[in-house]
């Protein structure tokens, strides 16, 4: 875990006259003096985003491998990639797995302090109203990274207080279910006390009382899944997840008519909550846009992609395109082909071929490169597109699973799923044509068809107990001949923090 200061700044310089030591102090900033109003207390929240949002960080080369390659249909030419879907990682994974870790743990220890501190402290006037919300965003926020990490790696240390010291921070492993139960306390005290909307447009993105209702649905619907076996909570899925929906105005929420629109337009009104990303601010520009680039592709920036990987031809297969039907989600998920920025030529599968090759798509092994983040002047790190997370797709779609789930495929359900494949022109499902068992099917490959490395594919595959199917149908771990355990369904944790903590006894089991 990383280690935080938490008195920030002391500078205290000496100087020598008429033979006295004199004191001069250039700069005093510590919890005493900061949090006082509601500048200070807003400058320590997005504090909080800043942990989240660094280039070559969380996202670009942490997420995108531990989560992103759990893809059924997942390929890639990249090893240290490769290894996150066949499971040849290990806890000594020195690039994704700390940029996993450390960046949601940076982002915990920022927001105990900003929690602890305007929790002492009462503002004048209107601004205590802020103060509140600020309060309830970073707990919204601390819930968020802890939902990340218990979901990646179960038990792990859960700090809930600043950090004043080594001995302090190095805490050991909670177990997952007082976790997740922390979570849900968080996001109910955000969803209490967040404002209903933000109007304020460089407030644009930042959580509110429908965002804090989301991800309380999220986390009951995770809870209901396999890791935890809480039966009990996807009834609490259902309701609060309506409540989002039924409630959607209030909160800014909409389907936008244009799938490409909801993936493109940073910041639109489906959007729930993503990180934001900017080429304004040095440090805070993201590298996936270049790395995941088909190399040659404009969407990589100037230096025109890497190719870290991509997905099949079976899963491009997968969108409807016909006479009737297309889906419009394929072509914003994955660029198929382009004109290769330095030879001019048509190129497929990430740069593997070019128009003057013939070869069969069915073997080709570097993927179809990513669509949906694209910057086409960025440099190598500072791409713009904001990280999504989190769209108001996903409600209708978690609604029609928590539907099928107590009450099998009802008319609720069929209109809930068709309403997410009728704004992508997909054909409608025809209702009565599918058992409890394969509603639950069509609802699973449905998320993969709209939520593709939108950051879910791990967690949907580890809280539907798939994990064993999908290694023995994905590419890379059939490849490499990988046979399903146990420990596959956590990720270790890294041999770093294991290694600095004497707290944390082992590892997770079978790493």
């Amino acid at each position: 875990m990383k280690k935080i200061i938490y008195l920030l700044i002391l500078t205290v310089i000496f100087g020598c006259a008429d033979s006295k030591l004199e004191e001069q102090v250039y700069s005093n900033i510590s919890p005493s003096n900061f949090y006082n109003n509601a500048a200070d207390g807003n400058a320590a929240v997005v504090a909080i985003y800043n942990a989240l949002n660094r280039e070559i960080s969380l996202w670009d080369f942490g997420l995108s491998s531990t989560v992103g390659a759990a893809h059924p249909y997942f390929t890639s030419r990249v090893g240290w990639r490769k290894e996150w879907a066949d499971y040849s990682t290990s806890s000594g994974n020195g690039l994704s797995l700390p940029r996993s870790w450390n960046p949601l743990y940076q982002g915990i220890f920022r927001a105990n302090i900003a929690i602890s501190e305007l929790s002492k402290r009462t503002f004048k006037g209107t601004e205590e109203n802020t103060r509140i919300h600020l309060i309830a965003e970073a707990q919204w926020l601390r819930a968020f990274c802890y939902f990340h990490l218990t979901q990646l790696f179960g038990n792990v240390p859960m700090p809930l207080e600043p950090a004043v010291s080594i001995e302090t921070s190095n805490l050991p492993v909670t177990a997952r279910v007082k976790i997740y139960a922390q979570i849900i306390s968080d996001l109910q005290d955000a969803e209490s006390n967040l404002p209903e909307i933000r109007t304020i447009p460089s407030e644009k993105g930042r959580p509110n009382i429908g965002t804090a209702k989301f991800l309380l649905a999220k986390v009951y619907l995770a809870m209901a899944g396999k890791q935890v076996n809480d039966a009990s909570k996807m009834a609490l899925a259902h309701s609060k997840i309506k409540e989002v929906i039924d409630n959607a105005s209030r909160y800014g929420y909409e389907l936008l008519p244009s799938y490409a629109d909801a993936i493109y337009i940073d910041n639109n009104n489906e959007r729930v909550f993503a990180i934001q990303q900017t080429q304004a601010v040095e440090g805070q520009g993201t590298a996936g846009t270049f790395v995941w680039a088909g190399i040659g592709s404009s969407n990589g920036g100037v230096p025109r992609g890497q190719a870290h990987g991509g997905w099949t031809q079976e899963f491009y297969d997968l969108y409807e395109d016909n006479a009737l039907h297309f889906d419009t989600r394929r072509d914003v998920t994955m660029q198929y082909s382009y004109i290769h920025s330095t030879t001019g030529k048509r190129t497929f599968f990430s740069g593997q071929y070019n128009e003057d090759n013939t070869f069969d798509p069915y073997k080709a092994t570097w993927g179809i490169p990513n669509n949906k983040y694209r910057d086409s002047d960025q440099g190598c790190c500072n791409g713009d597109p904001d990280i999504i997370y989190y769209r108001f797709s996903d409600a209708y779609l978690m609604y029609a699973e928590t539907e099928n789930s107590l009450n099998g495929p009802t008319t609720i359900a069929y209109d809930y799923i068709n309403r997410v494949r009728a704004r992508a022109g997909a054909s409608l499902l025809m209702e009565g044509t599918h058992t409890k068992e394969q509603f639950a099917e069509l609802i699973f490959k449905e998320r993969l068809l709209e939520f593709t490395f939108e950051m879910q594919e791990l967690y949907d595959i580890r809280r539907l107990g798939k994990v064993k199917e999908v290694i023995e149908m994905a590419p890379l771990p059939v490849a490499k001949g990988t046979v399903y355990k146990p420990e596959f369904e956590l990720w270790p944790i890294p041999n770093t923090e294991v290694n600095s903590n004497s707290n944390i006894k082992e590892n997770n089991p079978g790493w």
